[in-house]
């Protein structure tokens, strides 16, 4: 049985709330008279808290060319636009290597989406542009992996597009159940890691959950560096949902998440996105390195 991973810097930050934990939190609500189960309690409770101060990220979207760049940031946009009017916690640029001019700022983060090119990502100029890079490979790319990247294997651009798109309204419009954002930036896999995503939605949280179960590959190996688990739902979300939805979670996959969620008037029924950084097959047996 797989054993379950160390705490680490990705961990979900004390709530602002007193700066309590989940559980202490939930002791709290309780004591409170809240109903977890009310469709209106953590909507209520993340709006009367105060939100934390995220500065403006920088986003870059690179590719090979400005059409690809520009395709993708579009899409991620639209993506984005569908439950937030304008993007205040990010600035996203887009970039292609055939044009004759450079960026000339650096960015907090870095996606270089790679073709299937053999060729390998221009690794100096991201590095010296990026201060967080990511490279983006679909499938039967050969691509060879560098290091010091955050390396993805999608099965089509829509993936890509829903994820991330998904990753940043939680940084936009998050419950203070949230993400620890600096360690997210700072944080780095081991080498020869790849992420991949597998998602799910249903009607209620249950039906989510095993549609995500059921997308879940069992060939893959189950050592891991760290789990994303991004939840979406409409404003009927309730915290007892969230707490449902990480405890079968972590039941039935032998991991523990970290979680982030956001919630929107136009999201109908429940979504689920977890990313995961695994060795391939023939590394599976490395050690571990948790981020610190």
């Amino acid at each position: 049985m797989r054993q379950r991973p160390r705490a680490s810097a990705l961990k979900v930050p004390k709530p602002h709330y007193g700066k309590l934990g989940l559980r202490e939190y939930l002791y709290y609500l309780l004591n409170q008279g809240e109903n977890l189960k009310s469709p209106n309690s953590v909507p209520r409770q993340a709006v009367a808290q105060e939100s934390p101060c995220l500065e403006v990220y920088e986003v870059g979207i690179f590719s090979a060319t400005q059409a690809e760049a520009d395709q993708l940031n579009e899409r991620i946009a639209g993506a984005m636009g569908k439950h937030l009017a304008s993007p205040a916690r990010h600035r996203f640029t887009a970039y292609g290597l055939d044009q004759a001019w450079r960026p000339q700022h650096l960015f907090d983060e870095i996606h270089w989406v790679h073709s299937l090119s053999p060729c390998p990502p221009p690794q100096e100029l991201l590095q010296s542009l990026g201060s967080n890079v990511h490279i983006h490979l679909y499938e039967n790319c050969e691509t060879k992996l560098q290091p010091g990247f955050r390396t993805y294997h999608w099965r089509s651009e829509k993936d890509l597009t829903e994820f991330w798109a998904s990753l940043y309204l939680s940084r936009e419009i998050g419950w203070p159940l949230d993400l620890d954002w600096e360690g997210y930036c700072m944080w780095q896999p081991r080498i020869s890691c790849i992420a991949t995503v597998i998602s799910g939605w249903g009607s209620t949280p249950r039906d989510a959950l095993d549609a995500l179960l059921a997308s879940v590959d069992a060939t893959n190996p189950t050592d891991s560096e760290v789990e994303i688990l991004i939840i979406e739902g409409g404003m009927d979300t309730c915290l007892g949902d969230y707490v449902d939805i990480v405890r079968a979670l972590e039941r039935n996959l032998e991991l523990e998440c970290i979680t982030t969620i956001w919630v929107s008037p136009n999201y109908s029924g429940f979504g689920l996105k977890l990313l995961t950084f695994r060795y391939p097959q023939q590394q599976r047996h490395h050690p571990r390195q948790r981020p610190r």
